[in-house]
């Protein structure tokens, strides 16, 4: 019980929180996905905000977004509801339930320090993705000092610097956590490997 309150609160603080002031890092993230046509999937979407810069920006891409909670799934949907090639779905990363090769691209962002089961859904990312898909992996760097410009939304000042600093502390990946994670993806059979910094968040682009 005490559980389902501290993730019924936790998503609501997301939803009003880093899901408002993140509105500059989903565009940025969406600008960096160079896919005109076919189809994307967001695992761990939350409230579908970069399925709707996505959609956006490229008009002639099927977006789907999952998330395992409902409250999240709800509010995504909401989200989107105005955007014709946006579906999301309730649905455990664990199982993803499309079939194989169904994507030319995935993406994952700062969620996967949440997972449980790791290597179970980055085998599920691998098999349905297309052959020749690409696969985007961002957790938040801790180790971040500073706010890259234009990458958070702010009124007023607010949020403090300190506060989003904070927040990647909490919900990101210090570099021992990070490297672990290149030893998961690297046993999966991706064909080409590129590994950089992108705004505050370390980034893995991975080719099937």
């Amino acid at each position: 019980m005490l559980r389902r309150i501290r993730r019924r609160v936790s998503d609501t603080l997301y939803r009003w929180g880093p899901a408002r002031y993140y509105q500059p890092t989903y565009r940025h993230i969406a600008g960096g996905i160079n896919l005109q046509n076919g189809a994307f999937l967001d695992v761990g979407c939350g409230p579908g905000w970069l399925c709707v810069h996505v959609a956006a920006l490229h008009p002639g891409v099927d977006a789907v977004g999952i998330d395992n909670s409902p409250r999240m799934v709800a509010s995504a949907q909401k989200n989107t509801q105005d955007s014709s090639n946006i579906t999301i779905q309730q649905m455990d990363a664990s199982f993803i339930a499309f079939p194989d090769a169904t994507f030319d691209v995935v993406s994952a962002v700062q969620t996967a320090h949440h997972w449980s089961e790791p290597e179970t859904i980055l085998s599920e990312i691998y098999r349905v993705l297309k052959p020749g898909g690409r696969f985007y992996l961002y957790e938040a760097d801790k180790d971040s000092k500073h706010v890259p410009e234009g990458w958070i939304g702010k009124r007023l000042g607010l949020p403090p610097d300190s506060f989003v600093l904070n927040g990647w502390r909490r919900y990101g990946m210090n570099e021992d956590e990070w490297a672990a994670m290149r030893i998961r993806v690297r046993a999966l059979g991706f064909s080409n490997h590129v590994q950089d910094k992108h705004g505050f968040y370390r980034r893995l682009v991975l080719h099937k």
